[in-house]
């Protein structure tokens, strides 16, 4: 179950990066490092609650 979650987590990772790619091509920079925090975040959080959980 958790390669499932880690699968989900890594898709979304990878498309919320690409939001910021796409942001940085148009000079939109405060989208693009929301964009990056947003991804670490989306990182971060669910491993820690899966290493809580053990």
């Amino acid at each position: 179950m958790k390669y499932i979650a880690a699968i989900f987590i890594l898709w979304n990772t990878i498309y919320i990066l690409g939001f910021a790619k796409y942001n940085l091509r148009k000079k939109n920079k405060k989208a693009a490092i929301g964009a990056v925090i947003l991804a670490i975040l989306v990182i971060i959080f669910p491993m820690i609650s899966m290493l809580i959980k053990q």
